[in-house]
């Protein structure tokens, strides 16, 4: 739990490099992480920065855990 924002933290390493069949692999980052928040969450989470991610609600930050950890 941040203290300041009463938020759920999560930090993850970004996601393993997907293939591309143009030019072998491609760093992405954090970007699906991003738009699968977008998809499943909506509204109640903020991408702070390198792979830091805070959650208004704890089952939000459980189930982007067990999808990206």
């Amino acid at each position: 739990m941040n203290e300041i924002h009463n938020r759920y933290v999560a930090s993850i390493m970004a996601p393993i490099m997907s293939a591309n069949p143009i030019n072998g692999h491609r760093y992405q980052g954090w970007k699906p992480c991003i738009d699968w928040c977008e998809e499943q969450i909506v509204d109640g989470w903020w991408y702070i920065g390198e792979g830091v991610f805070e959650f208004v609600d704890e089952a939000d930050r459980t189930m982007f855990m067990l999808r990206w950890e």
